[in-house]
């Protein structure tokens, strides 16, 4: 059974994160736009560590949240704990050209 999208807006070491969990699909969207309104820093970092499937629906919410935040918001960015199946996705669908992925920071 897959898990519901649903998302922990955090601070970890000063910086703003968002730890995502689930899946990414259409049923994401109100869950995205409530992030985006959420975010205050100058900076963020996605985290898609607890992150299953994502949808060619999902890939068009993570595009849109990113352009919302880095372009109309002006926000840097960054994208952490991608899995090896969505981290291709992400590089066949320009999602790393938008933000970059840094590494998993270890607890």
């Amino acid at each position: 059974m897959e898990q519901h999208f649903s998302y922990d807006l955090a601070k970890d070491a000063g910086q703003e994160v968002a730890f995502l969990s689930g899946t990414i699909d259409s049923q994401a969207e109100p869950s995205f736009g409530e992030l985006q309104k959420q975010v205050s820093g100058p900076s963020l970092i996605l985290d898609f560590s607890d992150v299953g499937r994502i949808n060619s629906m999902g890939i068009a919410l993570i595009l849109r949240c990113l352009k919302h935040l880095t372009r109309e918001r002006d926000l840097q960015v960054q994208i952490r704990g991608v899995s090896q199946i969505n981290g291709m996705l992400f590089k066949m669908s320009g999602i790393f050209l938008m933000a970059k992925e840094v590494p998993t920071r270890k607890t």
